[in-house]
C-alpha cells in the first residue's frame, strides 16, 4: 500500500509539474516550478531531469523548461484515436448486433496496444471489457491483428520489445511460434484466440487501414468460450472482416488493402 501511494504521489507531482505550463508562460526556471509545486530545488530538479530524459520536457540551458516533443507526439495519438472512435462507433453497433458479442476497437501505442472503444453485447453473460486497458501484443486477437498485418522491418523490431510472457494456458510464449501465428494470420485476413490473455475468453480481429493504407487498429469481438465455439469462428469472422471493410472505407482506404471477404 505505501509502494502504491507513493507512486500515485510521484505521478501527481509530475502532472503537476506538466500543468505548471500554459500559453501565457511556455518557459518556465527550476527555481517557479519549485515555488508553484512547493518543493525543494533539489527535489524538483529530479523530477525535472526525469521529465526531460523522457522527452516531455525540453531543457533550455539557461532559460528554463519547456514542454516536450514526446507530448506531441501523444496528442497526435490521442487526436487520431478521437476521430477513429467517433467513425468506429456506428460499425461496432452494426458488428454487435450481426453477432450478438460484444464489439471492440483496439489500436497500437509503440509496444503495446488498448481498447480504445466498444458496445457491450446485451447477453446477461458477457466478457468485462474496459476501455483503456492496456494489452499485450502477443497475446489476443485484438492485439496479434496489431502486429501481424504491419511492415515486416516494423513487426521483426517488436521482437527486441514484446516479451512474450504466458499470460493464460494458450498464450504464445516463443519467437518461433509467434512468427508462425502473425504469418498465419495474414494468410486468413483475420486474428483469432482462444484462452490466451483470460481463461474462458476468445476473440476474433481484423485490421482497419487508413486512407494511406497505413494500419491504424483492429477490429472484432471478444466472447465466453462456451458460446463462441471453434465452429463458430468462420461465421463469425465474415461480420469481422465485413467491418473492418468498412471501418477502412470510411477512413479512405485505398482498395488494395481492403480485407478478403
Amino acid at each position: 500500500m505505501l509502494k502504491a501511494e507513493s507512486a500515485s504521489r510521484a505521478i501527481n507531482r509530475l502532472c503537476d509539474i506538466l500543468n505548471s505550463f500554459n500559453e501565457r508562460e511556455p518557459v518556465l526556471t527550476l527555481t517557479e516550478i519549485s515555488q508553484r509545486i512547493d518543493l525543494p530545488k533539489s527535489t524538483m530538479h529530479r523530477f525535472l531531469e526525469a521529465l526531460v530524459s523522457q522527452g516531455l520536457l525540453y531543457s533550455e540551458n539557461n532559460r528554463g523548461y519547456r514542454l516536450g516533443p514526446q507530448l506531441i507526439h501523444w496528442g497526435m495519438l490521442a487526436q487520431e484515436s478521437i476521430d477513429l472512435r467517433d467513425l468506429a462507433l456506428p460499425v461496432l453497433r452494426l458488428l454487435m448486433d450481426n453477432t450478438g458479442e460484444t464489439a471492440i476497437l483496439s489500436m497500437r501505442f509503440g509496444s503495446a496496444g488498448a481498447w480504445v472503444e466498444m458496445v457491450e453485447s446485451r447477453h446477461p453473460v458477457r466478457l468485462a471489457v474496459r476501455v483503456g486497458e492496456n494489452l499485450q501484443l502477443h497475446a489476443g486477437a485484438s492485439s496479434k491483428v496489431l502486429w501481424a498485418f504491419l511492415p515486416p522491418e516494423e513487426s521483426e523490431q517488436l521482437f527486441k520489445q514484446v516479451a512474450l510472457n504466458p499470460l493464460e494456458k494458450n498464450t504464445i510464449t516463443t519467437p518461433e511460434a509467434m512468427r508462425s501465428e502473425l504469418a498465419a494470420i495474414r494468410e486468413r485476413g483475420f486474428a483469432t484466440s482462444f484462452e490466451e490473455t483470460d481463461r474462458g475468453a476468445m476473440g476474433i480481429a481484423a485490421p482497419v487501414y487508413d486512407h494511406t493504407g497505413k494500419l491504424v487498429a483492429g477490429i472484432g469481438i471478444a466472447a465466453p468460450v462456451n458460446r463462441v465455439t471453434p465452429e463458430h469462428v468462420p461465421e463469425i469472422a465474415r461480420h469481422v472482416l465485413a467491418a473492418g471493410r468498412e471501418l477502412s472505407t470510411k477512413l479512405g482506404a485505398p482498395t488494395d488493402r481492403h480485407l478478403p471477404s
